[in-house]
């Protein structure tokens, strides 16, 4: 079983327009309302690509009941804990003219302490022995710093897979556990290790740290230079032969995420599933949406997208 949780929810609407400029009134060309969040998108990408995920967010408001609609829509497992608060909006403007994304995150609502308590409780009395937890995207107001710390801890101890997703100080705390594998970009890494990584061999001592925390798999991505990984010792290089992308890259590494993890679970071969995990991240560019691609893309990215083994 695969457990996603969203801890940090948001309705996701993407503004499309030819150009931002500040002081000036703009008239979007075209707007796209999805649920979202990190773990959304996970989730999401694994529905997409043939698996099952349980989904489980906190959710509040009239922005909540939308959420809840549109995560019906799409038919995705999910539960959640009901908060009095709203449950924040992300707001992306995208910018054809210049294929640039300004993204405004709202503040998300308070999550109380009980409802911490119960998600906390739930993974104690569902997951088990080779199940996988992921932990994805921002911590909301309410809980502690320390909150995904705790889910690993407990989760862990039952034999459970732990992947953190996040960034800055939840994901400092959450390394003090034996962690199934962490995702952070350049610029996370370097806020967590403490250390500028500018060139390849920075990238490989960083994933080397990420190793002596007692990470099983590292994947280290670098945007447009592409990803460096590891899996059990063992060092792979990411790269595509030629640059074959969409316009909209917001979710892809969720995307990438959700299918690595699935691949993983069904048994596929490390290079083999992050290959497989990078081109449907890929295709997830092509579309509006996080998390979102279209299954008939993927080979084609799939031709682009090349792993190599680090010596």
């Amino acid at each position: 079983m695969i457990v996603v949780l969203c801890a940090n929810p948001a309705l996701d609407r993407l503004l499309v327009l030819d150009e931002v400029v500040l002081n000036e009134v703009h008239r979007a060309r075209d707007v796209t309302v999805t649920p979202g969040g990190k773990g959304v998108n996970v989730a999401r990408a694994i529905h997409r690509a043939g698996g099952k995920a349980k989904l489980l967010l906190f959710l509040g408001g009239r922005v909540g009941e939308m959420m809840v609609e549109g995560l019906r829509e799409e038919n995705l497992d999910f539960s959640f804990w009901p908060l009095q608060g709203e449950t924040r909006i992300t707001t992306v403007l995208h910018e054809e003219k210049t294929g640039r994304h300004t993204v405004v995150n709202e503040p998300g609502p308070v999550v109380p302490l009980a409802q911490a308590v119960q998600c906390l409780r739930f993974f104690e009395e569902h997951l088990g022995e080779g199940d996988y937890l992921i932990l994805s995207g921002s911590l909301p107001r309410g809980l502690r710093v320390d909150f995904y710390a705790e889910c690993a801890r407990r989760a862990s101890r039952k034999g459970v897979r732990v992947v953190v997703d996040t960034s800055g100080e939840p994901l400092r705390r959450a390394l003090q556990n034996p962690l199934f594998m962490v995702k952070p970009n350049v610029r996370e890494a370097e806020e967590v290790l403490g250390f500028p990584i500018r060139s390849f061999e920075d990238k490989l001592r960083a994933v080397a740290l990420f190793e002596e925390k007692g990470v099983a798999c590292v994947v280290l991505s670098d945007g447009p230079r592409g990803i460096v990984a590891s899996w059990k010792g063992k060092r792979w290089s990411v790269g595509l032969k030629e640059a074959v992308h969409g316009e909209y890259f917001i979710g892809s590494g969720d995307t990438l995420v959700g299918v690595l993890v699935l691949r993983l679970s069904q048994g596929t071969p490390f290079a083999e599933a992050l290959r497989f995990a990078t081109a449907c991240g890929l295709a997830n560019t092509f579309s509006r949406g996080a998390g979102v691609f279209d299954p008939a893309m993927v080979p084609r990215c799939l031709e682009a997208v090349t792993v190599e083994p680090i010596p």
